[in-house]
């Protein structure tokens, strides 16, 4: 169904409008479990009829994807006992230990390359509390640090399938290989990043001076202590993380699946740190078990992708896809700017990981809806579609710390060290900054994508 009609279909309809909303309202004020609230509302959804049970978990629930994302989770999980990130961090802070400025280039350009090599949130958890105690030492704001990692953590991101949700989910639904994620992304991406170092330079580069008392403080930084004792985890995991990496980028000319390739990655990685997982299994300890279960995301995008299935099944994405396409008078160009802007100013206001997964159903809309319309003559490519979503997710996401789960995390960080970091503090600076990206994005779409 991919129109609105009489009856049940439009009474369908509006309750799955109203539940996803419900959910979404959930998902931001954080005051439950979000893998709850989005099970929660993917059953109610099954519950009321607004999408068949089997329906929901054979076509909405997107199994490859979801693998992905948790075999992904497992291969950061185990890279990070590795201490590499950790390690490279301290040695920033090492050897740049009087330039408060240079570590937060450093820090930054560090936080961009493991966000978009393994996971935004990994580089977030390891390098922010390592910030926030540096700051303190040097007796600075933490602000202008933290405002330079949300931002290249969310850009940095957008350069691969692998750095960030949306990626991971638009990456398999498109489908696009890392290869073109590479090929087309990362440029984009590294002007952005330039533009935001700049940026931070101007108003930030005189200001950050450190108190003469720190200068005898970092003496004692061994950044080795940070790396696991274990050599075989340490190698071996070193290598898998490299194999696969390559793996992802030859996908393409392999004709293989990122989700295997990620899988294969994962069992790698969980054999090498087999020790832990013995010592799990016999301390019988179920609790932590089903917590890490739960840290996987495997529930909540099982439950997001049944809710946003409940949306497509009521009709409501087809909607949107038909009457966009008649706004846009079939024009790429011109619903590539609308996903674009539109994507940047959804993903600043509210969580750009939902709001991707309720867009994707209504670009596959699109997506058929013009295929259908150029039978007979040149297929019309809707990839600049896609591009425009992803760009304008990552940079929404990181105008607001509510756009991104790494804004959200850095924010709940700050607040466990009791240090001064406020939404204010933040959008004053990083909003601007944003609206200036995204018209980059905008000359950057327009001159290479379309």
């Amino acid at each position: 169904m991919s129109e609105f009609s009489q009856g049940p279909v439009l009474w369908q309809a509006m309750m799955a409008i109203v539940i996803f909303a419900a959910a979404y309202v959930c998902l931001l004020i954080e005051k439950w479990n979000r893998t709850y609230t989005a099970l929660g509302g993917a059953l109610l959804m099954i519950v009321l009829g607004n999408v068949p049970v089997g329906q929901a978990l054979s076509s909405y629930a997107n199994w490859q994807t979801i693998l992905f994302i948790v075999s992904l989770f497992a291969i950061s999980g185990v890279f990070q006992k590795t201490g590499l990130i950790a390690y490279a961090a301290s040695s920033v802070i090492q050897k740049y230990r009087f330039q408060p400025f240079t570590i937060l280039i450093g820090l930054s350009l560090l936080t961009a390359v493991v966000s978009a090599l393994l996971d935004s949130l990994l580089a977030i958890a390891i390098i922010v509390p390592a910030v926030l105690s540096l700051s303190k030492s040097m007796k600075l704001s933490p602000v202008p640090f933290l405002i330079s990692l949300i931002l290249s953590a969310n850009i940095g991101g957008a350069a691969t399938m692998l750095g960030h949700m949306p990626n991971r989910m638009v990456g398999l639904a498109a489908p696009l290989t890392m290869a073109q994620f590479l090929l087309v992304l990362t440029p984009l991406v590294i002007v952005m990043l330039v533009v935001i170092y700049v940026i931070m330079w101007l108003i930030y580069g005189k200001k950050l001076v450190p108190a003469e008392s720190y200068k005898k403080d970092l003496s004692n930084l061994q950044p080795s202590s940070y790396l696991t004792k274990d050599r075989v985890l340490l190698i071996g995991s070193s290598i898998a993380a490299a194999v696969t990496l390559i793996l992802f980028i030859l996908q393409g000319l392999l004709g293989w699946s990122a989700a295997y390739i990620a899988l294969g990655g994962a069992v790698v990685m969980l054999a090498l740190n087999y020790k832990e997982i013995v010592t799990l299994a016999r301390s019988k300890d179920y609790r932590s078990a089903a917590n890490l279960l739960l840290d996987s995301q495997l529930f909540f995008f099982l439950g997001l992708f049944i809710m946003a299935g409940g949306l497509a099944h009521a009709g409501v994405s087809g909607y949107i896809a038909a009457r966009g396409l008649e706004i846009g008078q079939g024009s790429i160009t011109f619903m590539s700017m609308l996903v674009l802007w539109l994507t940047g100013f959804g993903s600043a206001m509210l969580d750009n990981v939902p709001y991707v997964a309720a867009i994707t159903p209504v670009l596959q809309h699109m997506q058929g809806m013009l295929m259908l319309a150029s039978s007979g003559s040149a297929p019309v490519s809707v990839t600049p579609l896609w591009w425009s979503l992803l760009i304008g997710a990552a940079v929404g996401g990181g105008a607001t710390l509510l756009g991104s789960a790494a804004g959200m995390l850095a924010a709940g960080l700050a607040a466990h060290h009791e240090a001064r970091f406020s939404q204010r503090d933040y959008m004053v600076i990083a909003a601007p900054i944003a609206l200036l990206l995204i018209i980059v994005a905008t000359i950057y779409v327009n001159l290479f994508l379309l």
